[in-house]
C-alpha cells in the first residue's frame, strides 16, 4: 500500500510538472511570437513610409526611365538587366570582363545604378553598356535615423524598387532578363534560346538548392538571381502583386514569385540546376558545372564580395583593369576546385525516410505541397 501510494504522489508530480512546463512553453512561445510580430510590423510602416516617395508611378513616369526603357525595346533580343551601387561596380566590372569571352552575352547587357559615383565608374570604363542612374541615396540617408534592421531595411527598399522596375518593364510589353553581377559564366546562355523555348511562360526561373534528393523536395522555390519576364498585363499583374506582398509581409521577392507561381493564371517555368545554379552548387558532388551559378555566399566578417571571389581564383580582370581572356576559359575547371569545404559529405543531403515520408504526407493531404508559404517566412529569423 505504501508504495502504492508513493507511486500516486510520483504520477501527480509528473503530471502538475508537465501541465507547468506546456503552459509555460506556450507563453513563452506567445511572448516570443508577439515581440517578433512587433518588429515586423516597425519595420513594415518604416518601409511603406520610405516608399510612399517610390512607387511605381514615380518610377514609371521618370523621363530618364522612359528613355532608358525605350532603348531596351529597341534591341534585337531581350537584355541582361543588372542592378549595382558602388558597395559593388567592382563586381560589376570583373562580370563585364566575364561576359566579354562570351559570344552575343556583353551586348545584351544593360544596368541601371542606385548612386551617382558607380553610375560614372562604368560609364567611363564601358560607354556602350546602356547605363541609366536611377539615385537612392536620399532614401538610404534617410533608413540611417530609424532603428535597426537599417542594413535589412536599406536591402528590401532596393528589392522593392526592383520589383517596380519588372512591372514598369512588363506594363510596357518589354521582355527581359533579370541578372546579378555575382552570378558566373562558364558558357553561352545566350545560345540556350530559353524564352522561344519556352515561349508559352510568362516567367522562367532559376531555383535554389542543387540536384541532390534533399533540394529535389524543393525544386520550385526561385532564387531570384536570375529570371526572365516576358512583357504584357499578366507580367504586370504579377508584379504589382509582389509590390503589395512586400509592403505587407517580410518577405524577399524571390519567395513572393515563388508563392504567386503556384496561382492560376501564371505560367513559370522553372530551371534545371544544370542551366542556372545558386551557391548550394558548391555543397553538392559538382559531377556537372552549371551554365550560370551565383556567388551569393562564402564571406567571412568583414569580406566584400569581391573579396570572395579573389579568395577562389574567380576574378577575371588584371590589376590595370584590362580582362583576363583566360579566367574566363578556364573557368569550368577553377569552379570544380572552388569552396572545396562546403562539399557536404554527411548524409544531411541524402534521401531519408522522415524527409521523404512528410513530403509524401504534405502532397496527400495537400498542405502546401511545394512548401510555398513556409517559404514566404525565409526571412522572419532576421529581425
Amino acid at each position: 500500500m505504501l508504495c502504492r501510494n508513493i507511486n500516486i504522489q510520483y504520477f501527480y508530480i509528473f503530471i502538475v510538472y508537465t501541465l507547468f512546463c506546456y503552459f509555460f512553453g506556450i507563453r513563452f512561445l506567445e511572448v516570443f511570437q508577439d515581440a517578433q510580430i512587433h518588429r515586423r510590423k516597425d519595420f513594415l510602416y518604416n518601409l511603406n513610409g520610405i516608399s510612399n516617395k517610390l512607387t511605381f508611378e514615380a518610377v514609371n513616369n521618370n523621363t530618364e526611365f522612359d528613355e532608358f526603357a525605350n532603348s531596351l525595346r529597341k534591341m534585337p533580343k531581350a537584355p541582361y538587366l543588372i542592378l549595382y551601387d558602388s558597395t559593388n561596380v567592382d563586381v560589376v566590372l570583373n562580370h563585364v570582363c566575364n561576359l566579354q569571352f562570351i559570344p552575343n552575352s556583353l551586348s545584351r547587357l544593360v544596368a541601371i545604378s542606385f548612386d551617382p559615383n558607380s553610375h560614372s565608374v562604368l560609364k567611363q570604363k564601358h560607354p556602350n553598356i546602356p547605363n541609366l542612374l536611377f539615385d537612392l541615396t536620399g532614401h538610404k540617408k534617410s533608413i540611417s535615423s530609424l532603428p535597426d534592421p537599417r542594413g535589412y531595411l536599406s536591402y528590401s527598399l532596393v528589392l522593392l524598387v526592383h520589383a517596380q522596375i519588372c512591372a514598369s518593364l512588363a506594363f510596357r510589353g518589354i521582355d527581359f532578363w533579370s541578372m546579378h553581377q555575382d552570378t558566373l559564366w562558364t558558357g553561352s546562355f545566350d545560345q540556350l534560346e530559353l524564352e522561344s523555348r519556352y515561349g508559352n511562360y510568362n516567367l522562367i526561373l532559376d531555383t535554389i538548392g542543387n540536384e541532390t534528393p534533399y533540394y529535389f523536395r524543393n525544386k520550385d522555390l526561385a532564387c531570384g538571381a536570375t529570371f526572365f519576364v516576358r512583357g504584357g498585363p499578366v507580367s504586370y499583374q504579377f508584379f504589382q502583386q509582389v509590390i503589395s506582398f512586400m509592403l505587407t509581409f517580410q518577405s524577399p521577392d524571390s519567395t513572393i514569385m515563388s508563392y504567386l507561381c503556384s496561382h492560376q493564371g501564371y505560367k513559370c517555368k522553372f530551371l534545371p540546376h544544370s542551366i542556372s545554379s545558386s551557391f548550394n552548387y558548391f555543397e553538392s558532388p559538382r559531377e556537372m558545372v552549371p551554365v550560370l551559378i551565383q556567388i551569393d555566399g562564402g564571406r567571412k566578417d568583414g569580406d566584400s564580395k569581391m573579396d570572395v571571389l579573389k579568395r577562389q581564383n574567380l576574378v577575371f580582370t588584371f590589376e590595370n583593369g584590362t580582362c583576363n581572356e583566360k579566367a574566363v576559359r578556364e573557368l569550368r575547371e577553377t569552379i570544380k576546385t572552388s569552396f572545396q569545404s562546403l562539399i557536404r559529405q554527411d548524409w544531411s543531403l541524402e534521401e531519408n525516410w522522415f524527409g521523404s515520408g512528410v513530403f509524401f504526407l504534405r502532397h496527400l493531404f495537400n498542405v502546401d505541397p511545394g512548401r510555398r508559404k513556409v517559404y514566404l517566412k525565409a526571412h522572419y529569423h532576421i529581425i
